[in-house]
């Protein structure tokens, strides 16, 4: 028996690094349900079949996007566009840009363009194909563009003019190019905004990871590029999702420092200075070497944990060695990472399991203590754990949280050196299969310099209804800004102080709750499957046997749209 899959579709995602063309697939096939640190459920079901899909996607509403083709020197707008999956090409017309569409390019490191609102009528959603060879633009009536001539697309988001996803140098398999649309063109899962100018960039997730009240968390988001305007910082918290939010905490940690440092919180909340970073000398997975160059720059080219050989427990990790020339009795691991979006799916076709059980399932969760719950995510490896060696063993430093998957996160974790005299360091980051990307990885022997922190609590917090919930937010009391439905928001607003000549001003969210989740799964439990997963590294299993299942399928379309 067959049944639909919803089809999650959230518009703000970091591109990943893609292998082949079949991950070209699993990524578009990871928004398809919920995860442990968001949940995409916001979506519209599509029914379909192989030789149906393209008339299903040219009956979707096309006024919500703006699509523009680069070929070589020249861009042109694409109008309509249609899909054939047996020749695996785009046709359409071309017109010539308008002049209000000029959301690219972006500045290196730039995140978002700035647009007059008032001038840019029809300001739509702007998806970007960029082709490999030059496409023949000699009758613009009709042009032909195969999947396999798209190097790269990029899409921007209309309100804030930010590229939401960048997609460099795959194989456009079979329906890549369609769901990759689709899914650019709805709505997501953005947890926080912070305001730039006159609009909201998404920035990150809220507690992720945190299910159930016994599992309530604080969190310590870094907020990047956050600059003050009139001394004063903005930010927006958003339910987007079939989940109930509870929000006890939203303060601001505000630390002043040289602007030849940077600063982080590590999972704790104490602060670190990074001072002179090294970069890894080498690396291997799962014991066989791997190129090095993915940890030398935040460029998205990720570590993905997706070597076949598994460990004993069913484990997939990368060891880095770092060269220790000072000798240092102490150092900071610095990584930029975040779950995979791989992830997600594996975990919501394990929650779907359940059936229509799993709602009385979730009751049942709120008498486990949450011990037994952390215990039982350890064992599958869904936090990113961090080892040191010492002595020719193994020793853990640290299980890192999840983040989420909608966008890296700076991390720091400080490693206690005094007992490893050696010249080199060996750090080995271990998780489940294809749970976690990192994107970045360095080290920092240096001392942590003593600098002041301001906890600032919001002077006012507004919701959609122009309520004022200030008392919710501004300390830890259990007394919770509940937000129960799609579309519910509170605007915060902080008064600080500019820092001093000479220095900069590192802002981090700290933020405690839980969410729940909502969910109306349909069917008979499978209890005969569900037991496996009491079994140590079974979710990562899971995770390999469901991957290889897509890389060797013959008909990619009626997977993702229709399962077993």
């Amino acid at each position: 028996m067959k049944k639909k899959l919803r089809l999650p579709i959230p518009p703000l995602f970091q591109s990943i690094r893609t292998k082949s063309q079949t991950i070209s697939i699993i990524m578009i096939l990871a928004f398809l349900n919920m995860c442990i640190g968001c949940s995409y459920y916001k979506a519209k079901s599509i029914k379909t079949n192989s030789d149906t899909f393209a008339s299903k996607y040219n009956s979707i509403k096309k006024t919500d996007r703006y699509l523009i083709i680069h070929s070589g020197n020249q861009i042109w707008h694409l109008i309509n566009m249609t899909i054939n999956e047996d020749q695996k090409e785009i046709t359409g017309s071309l017109l010539l840009v308008n002049d209000t569409h000029a959301l690219y390019p972006l500045k290196e490191n730039q995140k978002s363009r700035h647009y007059n609102k008032s001038k840019a009528s029809g300001k739509t959603l702007e998806i970007h194909f960029y082709t490999n060879e030059s496409i023949n633009t000699s009758s613009t009536s009709q042009v032909v563009i195969p999947f396999s001539n798209i190097k790269e697309i990029k899409v921007y988001q209309p309100d804030t003019g930010k590229k939401i996803l960048s997609i460099v140098g795959f194989t456009v398999a079979t329906l890549a190019v369609i769901a990759i649309i689709i899914v650019a063109t709805k709505s997501s899962c953005p947890f926080i905004y912070v305001k730039e100018g006159n609009t909201y960039a998404f920035t990150g997730e809220l507690y992720p990871g945190a299910i159930l009240p016994t599992l309530e968390r604080t969190d310590y988001l870094p907020l990047p590029n956050f600059v003050a305007q009139n001394e004063e910082y903005e930010i927006k918290i958003t339910n987007e999702l079939l989940e109930i939010q509870y929000t006890d905490l939203a303060q601001l940690i505000v630390v002043n420092h040289s602007i030849k440092n940077e600063v982080l919180l590590d999972k704790n909340g104490k602060l670190h200075t990074i001072i002179k970073i090294e970069t890894p000398e080498n690396s291997t997975s799962n014991n066989r070497p791997i190129t090095i160059k993915p940890s030398l720059e935040k460029d998205t080219n990720a570590y993905l944990f997706d070597e076949a050989n598994f460990t004993d427990k069913g484990m997939n990790n990368i060891v880095l060695t770092f060269r220790n020339t000072s000798q240092s009795h102490q150092a900071k691991l610095i990584l930029s990472a975040k779950n995979s979006l791989w992830f997600d799916y594996v975990y919501g076709k394990f929650n779907e399991q359940f059936g229509s059980f799993f709602n009385h399932f979730q009751k049942q969760q709120l008498k486990v203590p949450a011990e037994k719950n952390i215990e039982w995510r350890n064992e599958q490896g869904i936090p990113l754990s961090v080892f040191v060696k010492s002595n020719n063993e193994w020793v853990l430093v640290e299980k890192l949280n999840p983040v989420g998957p909608m966008a890296f996160r700076d991390l720091i974790i400080p490693i206690d050196l005094e007992k490893i005299n050696t010249p080199k360091i060996e750090i080995k980051l271990e998780c489940g299969y294809m749970f976690w990307e990192v994107d970045y990885a360095a080290i920092d022997f240096s001392k942590d310099i003593s600098l002041p922190i301001q906890n600032i609590n919001p002077y006012v917090a507004i919701d959609e209804n122009g309520k004022n919930v200030t008392y919710l937010l501004d300390k830890e009391d259990k007394n919770y800004l509940i937000q129960p439905s799609i579309g519910n928001e509170v605007t915060i607003k902080y008064h600080v102080a500019s820092p001093e000549k000479g220095e900069k001003q590192s802002v981090f969210l700290k933020n405690r709750g839980y969410y729940t989740y909502l969910r109306d799964y349909k069917g008979i439990p499978n209890f005969a499957k569900l037991k496996t997963f009491r079994e140590k590294g079974a979710l990562s299993q899971y995770s390999k046997e469901e991957y290889s299942r897509f890389n060797t399928a013959s008909n990619l379309t009626e997977i993702v749209f229709n399962h077993e």
